[in-house]
């Protein structure tokens, strides 16, 4: 699924409507629309955002979490993701790089695999206390600065406050482990089978083989699920399969057949009835309807 259309830096950077732009990077005080949309979307960045306050909706791949400030959230590139504005108007600044821009001095490319909370999404958003917060403000604060005066040393100052972030977020998330035991840890049979699902969910939609693959039978995979979450697991595959179809009918470059055939249906005409199944439109109805 590699070749799904993402967002490149520079359509982030023109939907922020950026007077100045950078081809690695690029920092953003946000409350600004272009942030906020039902469309699930990836970019080719990733992506550290500060919530001072307020409340955001995020919804990551399959997992919905209301995010109330302060808080840090923490999105990789191949994540798909969607954010909604809650009641309260959310105050926040965003910070978007690629991988090429941070690694490129380092000789180790596999640096950011380290850090999972870029990739996992029970672990996206990440509660702020006070002291926690006197501690992150300053580093957005150097990098508004940074970013802002176009200082002569800009790129490297820029690398440099994200490597901060990264150990300070890591820090924190390890200090919540120390204290706390996620009830959906590596035993629980949900994030092995979401954890399955999230690859192989474009090729395989038989809750036998995810059960197979797990060592259940479909019986029991399906009752846990449903027990841990509310939806069977064949509930959770159609879900992902809608997901990753909206994302594709976003890229206009692709026929509704050629969709069809990426995310293995037998015709188009089967695609459209399992797409207005769960949407209440067809796949045409609802690329038309995009902004």
């Amino acid at each position: 699924m590699d070749e799904i259309s993402t967002y490149s830096i520079g359509k982030l950077q023109k939907a922020f409507d950026l007077a100045v732009k950078r081809n690695d990077y690029f920092f953003v005080a946000a409350g600004k629309q272009p942030l906020f949309t039902d469309e699930p979307f990836r970019t080719e960045t990733y992506a550290i955002l500060l919530l001072q306050e307020g409340v955001i909706n995020l919804q990551a791949d399959l997992t919905a979490v209301a995010i109330t400030g302060p808080a840090i959230i923490t999105v990789a590139p191949n994540v798909t993701r969607s954010f909604s504005e809650a009641a309260t108007k959310p105050q926040m600044e965003v910070l978007f790089f690629t991988d090429k821009f941070l690694l490129e001095p380092r000789a180790d490319i596999f640096y950011l695999n380290r850090y999972r909370f870029f990739e996992d999404n029970d672990l996206h958003a990440l509660k702020l206390e006070v002291a926690d917060l006197a501690r992150i403000n300053p580093v957005f604060d150097l990098i508004r600065t940074t970013y802002d005066h176009a200082h002569s040393h800009e790129s490297a100052l820029m690398r440099g406050y994200i490597y901060l972030l990264i150990h300070e977020i890591d820090a924190l998330h390890k200090s919540r482990s120390i204290n706390t035991t996620r009830p959906d840890d590596s035993n629980s049979m949900f994030i092995k089978f979401r954890n399955l699902l999230t690859k192989e969910f474009w090729r395989q939609r038989s809750v036998s083989f995810y059960a197979d693959n797990l060592n259940v039978t479909p019986k029991y995979l399906s009752e846990v699920i449903k027990r841990q979450t509310g939806k069977t697991a064949g509930e959770w595959i159609d879900k992902a399969i809608v997901l990753e179809a909206k994302v594709l009918l976003q890229n206009k470059d692709l026929g509704i057949a050629q969709i069809s055939d990426r995310l293995h249906f037998s015709d188009q005409s089967v695609f459209g009835k399992f797409f207005k199944t769960h949407e209440g439109i067809s796949p045409l109805e609802y690329r038309k309807g995009l902004r």
